[in-house]
């Protein structure tokens, strides 16, 4: 079993201390995804993400926005509320959804996080903090593929095409912010490796995945994964132009397999 950081313990357990006095008995399950279970949560980098499985729809989400300005501002506490019938189906994204973003309380009319990225953490490799009895996740792999797929071609596309707009005219040596070449540089092998494996993998991984699928781009992984790791590295308009020829050549080879 993947160990829980103390940090990530103790956010959690003040979450469900605030949420069962605000609205008792409504919150059922508290799961956590992304970096956590995955055993790549960085302190003071990384984020929680999880779901409030909650035992009926929240259509007044005042209560829960009281409890969210309540936690601290970091880690981001982000997390998707839904019930187990929610999860029982396929996901919807054109039904409204409660889910917080970087810290901040949202309400989206059209779907938010929903995705069968979302559906397929939780069902394979989340961890509870509470459990739901009897929780079924709907986990569809031909479902999870298809999405990655269009997640390639329409908003991993559009980021390498602004990234190449916006370094276009600056200098090489002009600094970039120290998050933006690790985002990118270990953001896209993250889908290469789900439709080359069809598992979902951490940033990390992804990296360490992308080292032996694309060995000619060892050196920029290499020190996008020194920095995910923790050690100082800065990063240049330079290294930014080399990160878009990078990150169409690994869509490209995705979308072949």
């Amino acid at each position: 079993m993947t160990p829980v950081p103390p940090e990530v313990t103790a956010l959690a357990a003040q979450y469900l201390e605030l949420v069962d006095e605000a609205l008792p008995g409504q919150v059922t399950g508290l799961y956590l995804t992304g970096s956590v279970p995955l055993g790549d949560f960085r302190p003071g980098h990384s984020d929680i993400d999880g779901v409030v499985v909650t035992a009926s729809p929240l259509l007044d989400a005042s209560a829960v926005r009281a409890v969210h300005e309540q936690l601290p501002t970091a880690p981001a506490f982000d997390v998707t509320y839904l019930t187990a019938a929610d999860l029982a189906a396929p996901p919807d994204a054109a039904k409204a959804v409660v889910f917080t973003l970087d810290g901040v309380f949202k309400e989206a009319p059209l779907g938010g996080p929903v995705s069968p990225v979302l559906w397929s953490e939780l069902a394979r490799q989340s961890l509870a903090i509470r459990t739901t009895p009897d929780l079924v996740v709907h986990d569809d792999q031909e479902a999870l593929e298809a999405f990655t797929r269009h997640n390639l071609q329409t908003y991993w596309t559009a980021q390498l095409d602004q990234l190449e707009t916006a370094t276009a005219t600056q200098p090489d040596d002009a600094p970039v912010p120290d998050w933006v070449l690790p985002w990118v540089v270990l953001g896209v092998p993250r889908l290469h490796a789900l439709l080359a494996t069809g598992n979902i993998i951490s940033k990390t991984r992804a990296g360490e995945h992308a080292l032996i699928a694309f060995p000619e781009w060892a050196p920029l992984l290499n020190r996008c994964l020194d920095h995910r790791a923790g050690k100082p590295e800065t990063f240049t308009t330079a290294d930014a132009r080399s990160a878009v020829p990078y990150g169409r050549k690994v869509i490209t080879a995705a979308l072949e397999l």
